[in-house]
């Protein structure tokens, strides 16, 4: 189970830089649109931004309970 969690929180990880570096690449696209595009691009970058964010927050929490309430071996790994 501990190799499980690590794997999913890894995933999880991975997941939300993906969608920053994603939300970052669509702002230096919005910089050369006209001003309507822009605005839609700008919109999408802070769709996937609050999404990385969010994920992290969620990663950070169940580390965080992992260390506080998982078995001996978990927090050890975690300190």
């Amino acid at each position: 189970m501990n190799e499980l969690v690590k794997e999913v929180l890894s995933l999880a990880e991975t997941e939300a830089r993906w969608l920053d570096d994603s939300a970052r690449n669509f702002e230096l696209v919005a910089i050369e649109l006209r001003q309507e595009q822009k605005a839609e691009w700008d919109l999408l970058a802070s769709v996937y931004r609050e999404r990385a964010q969010a994920i992290q927050r969620t990663v950070e929490k169940a580390r965080e309970n992992f260390a506080d309430d998982g078995p001996s071996e978990l927090r050890l790994e975690n300190s």
